[in-house]
């Protein structure tokens, strides 16, 4: 990915339906070849922000540039763009070749050109010889892949991708993340990629904007995002997470660890947290176990999640542990809780 060259720039784009801001103040840059992902739950925004990209939906207020060029007046077929949806839109009454050579029509390429950037496409998406079979006869991964065949073979420089996976199931979807991402490697151009999915977004992207009530929270990339969130939306939304108050912090890890008295509270992942059914050694300089009593326990696969009440309180917090550890089966075990001071992400409120 080359991180100095810029596709797309959205400058202060907001999007207003009556009264009702659907985006809000829109303003980011993403980069030429970049995988960058729009996440966030229904009526975040980020459908609606794909959809002034793509020129269905007309900004109310700021600018849209794809290439340094203004997209204002551009109509959606004329924009260096292409959309594939979450249903795929196949034709039915065609087949493999012809969904796919479907946009080539109005190049009016020749015969040869045309059957080469077909076939061309057939192995990019690993179905070489399916061209003469139908529609119907396709698996739903199958149809996804032919749906983005169909929009990479007009060459665009910006595809977008409008949560394309989410008809699939749970194995198939896993297998599809690894395809697209494989595919967009292969083909070097910058994807947009709408879901509600963290996971996948954490799995597929170069960079994540995180949306909530129309609004950017953050961008950053996948790591970034889980290790350093900088509000307390962010941060319950990209995987697991602990809040506590920062006096609890204060115990946990002494004074001396904990440098961020004006935080409201501290954030911390349930795997950073260790858990002990003896009572651990005291460490200079370290403050306090935490006890509290187990009051669940999940059996996730390779890990184990518990549900640990702190005695005197009625925090909860949530430990993760691998399945190699020891298990701890009963509830109303007694616990203690421990932490490094480097695992603490203060936050203030919202």
């Amino acid at each position: 990915m080359n991180s100095a060259a810029t596709m797309i720039s959205i400058r202060n784009v907001t999007k207003r339906f009556g009264v009702f801001a659907a985006v809000q103040d829109a303003c980011f840059d993403i980069r030429a070849g970049e995988f960058f992902s729009l996440l966030g739950a229904s009526g975040s925004g980020k459908t609606t922000l794909l959809r002034i990209l793509a020129g269905f939906e007309a900004a109310t207020e700021g600018e849209v540039h794809i290439d340094g060029a203004p997209m204002d007046a551009v109509p959606p077929h004329q924009r260096p763009v292409n959309m594939v949806f979450q249903n795929y839109a196949i034709f039915p009454h065609l087949n493999v070749r012809d969904n796919i050579g479907f946009g080539l029509r109005k190049l009016k390429l020749d015969k040869a050109e045309r059957a080469r950037r077909i076939d061309e496409m057939l192995e990019l998406i690993k179905l070489p010889g399916f061209g003469d079979r139908a529609s119907d006869q396709l698996s739903g991964g199958q149809r996804q892949r032919v749906a983005l065949a169909r929009a990479l073979i007009l060459r665009p420089k910006v595809l977008l991708l409008d949560e394309p996976l989410g008809a699939l199931d749970k194995q198939l979807r896993e297998q599809m993340q690894t395809e697209l991402r494989a595919l967009q490697r292969s083909v070097g151009i910058t994807f947009v990629l709408v879901t509600h999915d963290q996971e996948e977004a954490m799995a597929l992207s170069d960079r994540i904007a995180v949306m909530a009530d129309g609004r950017v929270l953050q961008i950053d990339t996948p790591a970034g995002l889980y290790e350093r969130p900088k509000t307390r939306r962010v941060a319950s939304f990209v995987g697991s997470m602990n809040f506590l108050p920062g006096d609890l912090a204060v115990r946990a890890c002494g004074q001396a660890a904990w440098q961020h008295g004006k935080a409201d509270f501290i954030a911390i992942r349930p795997e950073r947290i260790t858990l002990h059914t003896d009572h651990p050694a005291d460490q200079a300089g370290a403050g306090q176990p935490l006890p509290g009593r187990l009051t669940d326990r999940v059996y996730l696969g390779e890990r184990v999640q518990y549900q640990v009440q702190l005695d005197g309180c009625a925090q909860h917090l949530a430990v993760s542990t691998p399945n190699t550890a020891p298990v701890v089966a009963d509830p109303g075990t007694p616990v203690w809780l421990t932490w490094p001071a480097e695992a603490m992400i203060p936050l203030q409120d919202d």
